[in-house]
């Protein structure tokens, strides 16, 4: 079965650096927001759920002591966002070794996923 999420017309690949957020269509759900962590790595949100996940790297960014652990389940997806938060960024859990993302990494998702 192929991918249900195709580019948004208009919208090209994106050439920017890791990590990055770009505006999917999704053929059910209408619009998107995929999150890439790396090649190997992305989620995809709904607008919602993009907006929830910025606010809670928003908080975390500001104190990281209050919390230690983030979590949201997509419904446009099978799995599930789970990373560990500490002094030095978030470390996501990818069923392998974590990958980290940097205070400056998290701040950047932040902003792109409140307004993309």
């Amino acid at each position: 079965m192929p991918d249900p999420l195709v580019p948004a017309p208009g919208v090209p690949d994106p050439v920017a650096p890791y990590p990055f957020v770009r505006r999917v269509s999704h053929r059910l759900l209408g619009d998107m927001l995929r999150m890439t962590l790396s090649g190997a790595l992305h989620y995809d949100l709904t607008l919602e759920e993009g907006r929830t996940l910025s606010r809670a790297f928003t908080a975390v960014a500001h104190d990281w002591r209050r919390t230690d652990f983030l979590y949201l389940s997509p419904v446009g997806m099978d799995g599930d966002f789970s990373a560990a938060v500490h002094a030095e960024g978030v470390d996501v859990d990818t069923g392998a070794a974590p990958h980290r993302l940097s205070w400056d990494d998290v701040h950047e998702l932040a902003e792109r996923l409140a307004t993309e």
